[in-house]
């Protein structure tokens, strides 16, 4: 008897092992500080620029070649009776005789074949500048390409803050319907209880029972929101879209120090990646036009050849050499050199206008963020004053409605404006939260260990 019970002891207790396994891993917390790390390591928009950097670092090394010599090799065979082919080939094979001058052998000379080998080296001298031009324009491109890459990092991170503290919310509306919900169906239990009782009539079950369908459907589109958040969020970490991530972090009011507007435009030039991109751009523009200039002037080279010229692969001919210094200066190409230059001029131009235009729109940029952040942190507080006043009022009809002194309709008003103010204030939160990042990423402040993210 006593083996037995504690064998039914032991039964509740093995149940009840078995279902805390699943809810503790239901249980387990994503931060956003780990939100942030998984896709700066795992985003798959991220991964697209690797490739980029590294072919932007392959052209740099290619720009420097114009300093260096430049080797061919060349080989050929030719054959054919031409009188000047074959004239030419017998005396740089070492092969022309006294006969070769017989009028037949001039006029009408044998087939000959030639296998040329020919070796040339080039060496740049002076190009007015057109290779500095290059280098720099790919050191640019690297540097271009990296700005790139920051400002992209800086989108994800504003991305992934967005997801995250929208599945938070989403979850929030959750737990707000499951409130009403479970308030609902209470107020429904007791509208039966009194109607039964001849103290309500029938009016009052049916507004409940309208009501608690409506928090149903509430909290039936609450979960749907947060299934695609999250599958927003795993995307942005690399992560199949259906991964259980983990639980994020509740809505919680963020005390936040914000820094002056002086303060955040100090420095906003040399912290913004995309400004710094177009700053890039206008040298990058600036180097074309001096690369244009520089089509108009000459170009000084050294050449030096050696060639081999033999009758076949079994016989010897004979080798030469030549080498030389040559000047090259286009004169005159239909206009078309002073047209682009022309034009370089004109693109130049834009892009110093697009720089200054950005000077003032990412002026206006945080001047418009920091008045976001403040109004979403007053919002915050109005909404934490007005959930407290919709509690309380709640309560004190709850306690009406069951003294007879308050109407179901009266109820069931204090509880969806209980549900709304508790909604709202999640979404301030939200807004609150997001904001500050908006504000730290137009000040291009915003970093994996910035308040948007730590706090």
């Amino acid at each position: 008897m006593k083996n037995l019970l504690s064998v039914k002891n032991l039964i509740p207790a093995l149940f009840a092992v078995l279902l805390s396994i699943p809810w503790a891993s239901a249980q387990e917390k994503l931060s956003l500080e780990q939100a942030v790390r998984k896709a700066l390591e795992s985003n798959p928009d991220l991964a697209i620029d690797a490739p980029a950097r590294a072919a932007a670092g392959a052209e740099q090394a290619a720009s420097k070649a114009g300093y260096r010599p430049r080797l061919d090799v060349e080989q050929s065979v030719l054959g054919g009776n031409n009188p000047v082919y074959v004239f030419g080939t017998l005396l740089t094979q070492r092969n022309f005789t006294a006969a070769d001058f017989a009028l037949s052998s001039l006029n009408t000379p044998d087939p000959l074949a030639n296998l040329q080998t020919r070796i040339t080296a080039q060496q740049n001298i002076w190009d007015f500048g057109r290779t500095r031009q290059r280098v720099e324009a790919a050191r640019l491109g690297v540097e271009m390409t990296d700005l790139g890459h920051d400002d992209h990092v800086r989108q994800t991170l504003l991305a992934v803050i967005e997801s995250y503290y929208a599945i938070s919310l989403a979850r929030e509306g959750q737990e707000a319907a499951k409130t009403a919900t479970a308030s609902a169906e209470a107020m429904v239990k007791q509208a039966q209880s009194r109607v039964d009782s001849g103290l309500a009539v029938e009016a009052d079950l049916l507004r409940g029972q309208v009501y608690l369908a409506s928090a149903r459907q509430q909290q039936i589109q609450a979960q749907g929101q947060e299934e695609l958040a999250r599958a927003q969020l795993n995307r942005l970490m690399g992560l199949p879209l259906d991964n259980p991530s983990g639980e994020t972090a509740p809505l919680t009011r963020a005390a936040y120090q914000l820094p002056s507007e002086d303060a955040l435009t100090a420095e906003l030039r040399k912290r913004r990646p995309d400004y710094q991109l177009l700053q890039d751009e206008v040298r990058q523009a600036e180097l074309e036009e001096r690369g244009k200039k520089s089509q108009l002037y000459p170009t000084l080279g050294a050449f030096a050849t050696w060639e081999a010229d033999n009758p076949s692969l079994k016989e010897a001919g004979g080798s030469n050499w030549l080498a030389g210094l040559s000047l090259r200066w286009n004169i005159y190409a239909g206009g078309s050199d002073s047209a682009l230059l022309a034009a370089s001029r004109q693109r130049l131009e834009q892009k110093r206008r697009q720089l200054q235009a950005m000077e003032s729109a990412m002026s206006l940029e945080v001047h418009q963020a920091l008045i976001r952040v403040r109004s979403a942190e007053q919002q915050v507080l109005a909404m934490q004053v007005a959930e407290a006043q919709s509690q309380e009022s709640l309560c004190i009809l709850q306690n009406r409605y069951e003294a007879g002194l308050a109407t179901m309709t009266d109820l069931l008003s204090a509880e969806a404006a209980r549900s709304a103010a508790r909604a709202a204030l999640a979404e301030a939160i939200y807004q609150h939260r997001l904001s500050y990042a908006q504000m730290e990423n137009a000040a291009g402040i915003l970093a994996p260990g910035s308040p948007a993210i730590m706090k």
